[in-house]
């Protein structure tokens, strides 16, 4: 999460989200994490601190404040095994401060020891304003906060909005040697040590109470357990929207796949696998065939991410459950007060995969490839096919138009162009097709995917232009554009499309896969090198006479399925975590700049067209502007604005 630089306050106007919203979706706190912090509020708020006039101040044992309050923060141990004294970690700083509450019997300002004498003891608050400059620090530091308080996140304003909270890390800073209040500003937003420390000891503490009360067989309690390691790189919301949800993912993966974790932990490769892979070659090893051990999966690992490399777009793959005959989206409500705007998030995500299959699919035509590949390029090239199974898919896929379903191994119907181009016509109001009189165009989307694209450029700009984007740059427009056009999806892309959209995908899966990926295809296609890009490129221009935009339209279909994805996951609670805006926002401003080269291609394939050709085909634009009243120029065509598809 990106730091925050508090500023002394100015005249100038902040701009603010405000907290209405059309899904009427707000932000509440989860109850765990509620729970966990008030209680780490009570126990740091208790009167532990001594002061001896000639030593200074002391904690517990006679140690320093210093050496005291600096003791690492370990969340809490949840289980009935444990003793209330016991929940953590020997030589913390809560296992410190409980024991000596208890061990001396504290009252409200008074301890007694064991000889029956009695002594002034002090709570940190009261530490804080018996020292002067540290009382000066707080006093500078409330100020900003306050100033700033309404551009913090919700993790951040929620551990904040506790007093003793906010007296720890004060203290915990001051005495790290943090004596002037933007060095200790940083040092409680900016520094590991600091709030994102109570953050992590919270999100923690509440995740192992709702694993506990759900009776989870899986270690949790241990500060490197897999489970708590995972939680904290995710660094979920405290929403009570999304902070469960989280857990249980996490969990989840744990308890259904602890087997083929296991089996990839013991193999020599497990250091090499990136993190996003590891779902899908569990996947793998539950689907393979061969039954995958101990002692073959050093074989086999290998060759399965061989396989999800080779796979287009193998990050962004939405399949992470195995088929088991239920339908491929299911209905997720945002809010389910029927007096407010509902967001159906999987007929999103459906529009995000037909987005990506659309891009690949029609718009760099890589179905038409295809055909062309088997209809002509086989037909008069010398084209030799020996394995077996390449020729039961071509046999399959040309003659019996079906192809085998990834997944499934199920025989499933090719889609037809039409089918095709009438449902993106449907969702995105994309090309020409026709339509039945049944089906309703979104004539909106054009209109609600222009003003994002417009509004996130603009708010580029703004935080360009301004010294203080954290503070003076409002989210508010970028807000509301996407849940315009999160609305609109929901709306449009429904019934049929939601069928239609997977096996599009597949199918494009399929040809790519096992038809224009397969080494003798590639081989005898591009003998000096290369991959399934490199065919496409070779087919597509041997088709077309003209060059293909691989990599830019991969990029399109790419970063398009992120920012619709993006959007299917939207609440406002999101757009608060400054980490998943600013990954939006850049996404948003990397498909600017795909489009805008996109746009420059046409333009350069435009001026390599032969002067007769050039010639030939502007000679009706002369006529048609000699024809309009005033010399005015004939209006642009449709489907040529500049941020269509």
């Amino acid at each position: 999460m990106a730091t925050l630089n508090f500023f002394p306050s100015s005249n100038g106007v902040k701009i603010r989200r405000t907290n209405v919203t059309t899904n009427g979706v707000s932000a509440d706190i989860d109850v765990n994490v509620k729970g966990q912090l008030a209680y780490l509020n009570d126990l740091i708020s208790k009167p532990i601190l001594t002061r001896d006039y000639d030593n200074g101040w002391q904690g517990p044992d006679d140690t320093s404040v210093a050496d005291f309050i600096t003791l690492p923060l370990k969340a809490r141990r949840i289980g009935s095994k444990y003793k209330e004294e016991q929940q953590w970690e020997d030589d913390s700083l809560l296992y410190t401060f409980y024991n000596a509450v208890n061990r001396n019997n504290y009252d409200a300002k008074a301890a007694t020891i064991s000889n029956g004498s009695t002594y002034k003891v002090y709570s940190l608050e009261e530490y804080i304003d018996a020292e002067e400059k540290l009382s000066l620090l707080k006093f500078d530091f409330t100020d900003r906060l306050a100033n700033n308080w309404n551009n913090l996140d919700l993790n951040t304003r929620t551990i904040l909005s506790y007093p003793g909270i906010v007296n720890y890390l004060l203290a915990m800073g001051y005495n790290a040697g943090y004596t002037e209040v933007n060095g200790l500003t940083n040092f409680i937003f900016g520094n590991r040590a600091g709030k994102r420390n109570v953050v992590a000891y919270t999100q923690v503490s509440a995740a192992r109470q709702y694993i506990h009360a759900d009776k989870v067989d899986v270690t949790f309690n241990s500060e490197t357990s897999p489970v708590i390691l995972d939680l904290l790189k995710g660094n979920p919301s405290f929403s009570s929207l999304t902070f469960n949800n989280f857990v249980e993912k996490v969990v989840g993966n744990y308890v259904s796949n602890s087997k083929e974790l296991e089996l990839l932990k013991h193999s020599k490769y497990f250091d090499d696998i990136p993190a996003v892979m590891i779902p899908k070659l569990i996947r793998m090893i539950k689907q393979s065939i061969l039954p995958v051990t101990a002692s073959n999966i050093d074989t086999l690992l290998p060759i399965f991410m061989n396989e999800i490399e080779n796979t287009p777009g193998w990050e962004d793959d939405t399949e992470t459950t195995e088929d088991d005959g239920s339908p491929d989206f299911s209905v997720v409500f945002l809010d389910e007060d029927a007096s407010v705007v509902q967001v159906l998030a999987d007929n999103i995500r459906c529009a995000a995969q037909m987005f990506y299959s659309m891009t690949l699919g029609d718009e760099l035509d890589i179905f038409s490839v295809v055909n062309f590949f088997t209809h002509k390029f086989m037909v008069r090239g010398n084209i030799q096919i020996a394995d077996t199974q390449l020729r039961e898919d071509l046999q399959l896929y040309v003659f019996s138009n079906k192809f085998t379903h990834p997944r499934t191994g199920r025989i499933v119907d090719r889609t037809r162009p039409a089918e095709r181009q009438m449902f993106y016509k449907q969702v995105f109001n994309f090309g020409n097709a026709p339509v039945t009189d049944d089906v309703v165009v979104n004539r909106e989307f054009p209109k609600c995917w222009r003003i994002l694209i417009m509004e996130v450029a603009r708010y580029i700009q703004r935080a360009q232009d301004s010294p203080n984007p954290d503070s003076y740059v409002s989210r508010q427009p970028v807000m509301q554009a996407v849940e315009d056009l999160q609305y609109n999806l929901s709306t449009h892309c429904s019934g049929m499309a939601n069928v239609i959209s997977p096996i599009i995908y597949d199918e494009l899966y399929f040809v790519i896969k096992r038809i224009l990926s397969h080494p003798e295809v590639v081989k005898q296609l591009v003998p000096a090198g290369g991959n399934w890009w490199k065919v496409v490129e070779m087919l597509y221009q041997g088709m077309k006479h003209q060059r293909p935009k691989t990599t830019i339209l991969y990029n399109k279909a790419k970063l398009g399925y992120e920012i619709l994805n993006s959007v299917a996951d939207y609440n406002p609670v999101t757009f608060e975590d400054d980490k998943r805006f600013s990954t939006f926002i850049s996404n948003v401003d990397a498909f600017i700049i795909s489009q805008a080269q996109l746009q420059g291609r046409d333009e350069e394939d435009t001026e390599e067209e032969p002067a007769h050709r050039r010639h030939r085909d502007r000679e009706p634009d002369r006529q048609e502007e000699e024809d309009s009243p005033s010399g005015a120029p004939p209006a642009p065509a449709s489907g040529k604005d500049e941020w269509d598809f």
